[in-house]
């Protein structure tokens, strides 16, 4: 039999972990909490179901068992992706890999959304793999953190029904913005940090020296009190040179965009620094203006 072609190829390809290799519940976990097959295919857009539904927004984090899994003390989940992620310096921010948790913003003044901290950051290490046998562990981040996952862009921080744009869960937020930054914001404020990005915590995976990987493992230290909850993986699409907006062509849109972002490259602002020098300049003028479409 002939290979397939590469375009029928690329209808069976997605951003997300595809399979589960392994999983150690461990001690103390989230009862109830078990499936570790909920942490392949896409995060959460919507949650609690015939009980209490919502959209998942940073104050609504995803809940329902068959959504997130919970990792105890002693635990791990190890899961594969069929396409390798590569470590991409054209990723925004060089940002590689996503982590969707249940962590979520504290409401201190429900159901307005406004920031007064964070619930169910939990932690847990992460390792990342080429074979699944050799593994290297990702020393800047933990896997259930910032930041949380947002599942719409047209939704408010509690509605019961569905929004009709989704966010996008290969795009990471800014991985500059902190805590500290988003502390007493009101929702509107936050989502114009997050921008179009479906939230997760950042990986890059340029720290293990590895130009790819294909497993990532989440385990949690036999003594720890706290016990992460995990609800799905995806890989970050790269972004086109000139392509502020990320919908797949360089136009008068994109132009726009950079010429309002001249100086240094704000938090949370469009991407239209090119070159990584976190200012936007002449020369990323002329990097999209030679990558017109």
């Amino acid at each position: 039999m002939s290979p397939l072609p590469i375009i029928v190829l690329s209808l069976f390809s997605n951003p997300w972990a595809d399979a589960l290799v392994s999983f150690d519940e461990g001690i103390g976990g989230s009862p109830g909490y078990n499936i570790p097959e909920v942490a392949l295919g896409e995060p959460s857009r919507f949650t609690g179901e015939d009980v209490w539904p919502c959209v998942v927004s940073p104050f609504n984090s995803p809940w329902l068992t068959d959504e997130i899994v919970s990792i105890g003390a002693g635990g791990s989940l190890v899961v594969s992706f069929d396409e390798p992620v590569q470590d991409d310096s054209t990723n925004p921010w060089g940002v590689d890999l996503l982590i969707f948790g249940n962590t979520g913003c504290i409401d201190n003044s429900y159901p307005n959304g406004i920031v007064g901290g964070v619930f169910s950051d939990d932690g847990g290490l992460i390792e990342v793999s080429q074979d699944g046998k050799q593994w290297i562990a990702i020393t800047a981040e933990l896997a259930n953190g910032l930041w949380p996952t947002r599942g719409y862009l047209d939704s408010q921080p509690y509605d019961a029904v569905e929004g009709s744009v989704p966010s996008n869960f290969t795009l990471p937020v800014d991985p500059r913005l902190t805590l500290d930054d988003v502390m007493n914001l009101d929702n509107v404020a936050l989502m114009n940090l997050y921008g179009s990005s479906g939230g997760g915590t950042p990986i890059d995976i340029a720290e293990t020296g590895l130009p790819e990987i294909s497993f990532v493992r989440i385990s949690v230290d036999a003594n720890s009190k706290l016990s992460p909850e995990i609800d799905g993986l995806a890989d970050v699409t790269a972004q086109i040179i000139g392509d502020v907006n990320m919908n797949g062509t360089v136009d008068v849109t994109d132009l726009l965009a950079l010429i309002e972002s001249f100086g240094p490259l704000a938090i949370g602002g469009p991407l239209a620094d090119f070159n990584g020098d976190l200012y936007v300049d002449v020369q990323d003028l002329l990097s999209l203006i030679g990558n017109w479409s």
